[in-house]
């Protein structure tokens, strides 16, 4: 059964994922094409705090909320939201059930490399036609991995004060 304050956790981390990700797309863009993707961090919080069905869940509600809210159920920003979000899921999913092999920035840097993997895949098949894309990979390989990097210190810092909230709580 799942307990209130687990489904409460997962609300919050899902609403602070959505603002995140809408005060970024007021923010200008370090450069074309690029973002810093701080939605992610409460995933990787999640990941950590409720495990990784946690994780996917902040994901997926995330990405449905920006997609709802910023463009459509069916736009490409969408469409492009829901292959990074996946190809990141696919890489971050396995690593997380490892039992703590991998640290939070390994999981971070992987699932941001796969993020921009998948999306210039779909950007490539469903609205070029053409592979061309993907000569933007070390620009943005390089920027996932800052992004990741960042990502991951900022879920850290919060894991942490979470821990040290979580243990004062009767």
């Amino acid at each position: 059964m799942r307990s209130p304050g687990r489904i409460a956790m997962l609300a919050m981390l899902i609403s602070t994922a959505f603002v995140l990700a809408s005060l970024e797309r007021l923010l200008p863009n370090p450069a074309p094409m690029i973002r810093l993707g701080l939605g992610n961090i409460m995933t990787l919080v999640a990941f950590v705090v409720l495990g990784v069905r946690g994780g996917v869940w902040v994901t997926g509600g995330r990405v449905a909320l920006v997609s709802l809210v910023w463009g459509g159920l069916f736009s490409p920003t969408a469409v492009l939201s829901v292959a990074g979000g996946v190809s990141s899921l696919i890489v971050m999913v396995p690593m997380m059930k490892m039992g703590g092999r991998f640290s939070l920035y390994g999981i971070s840097l992987a699932g941001a490399y796969a993020h921009v993997l998948g999306q210039l895949t779909v950007a490539s098949l469903v609205y070029v036609g053409s592979t061309g894309l993907f000569h933007l990979l070390p620009i943005l390989g390089t920027a996932a991995l800052a992004t990741g990097l960042f990502n991951a210190a900022m879920a850290g810092m919060l894991v942490k004060r979470y821990a040290a909230v979580s243990s004062r709580l009767p």
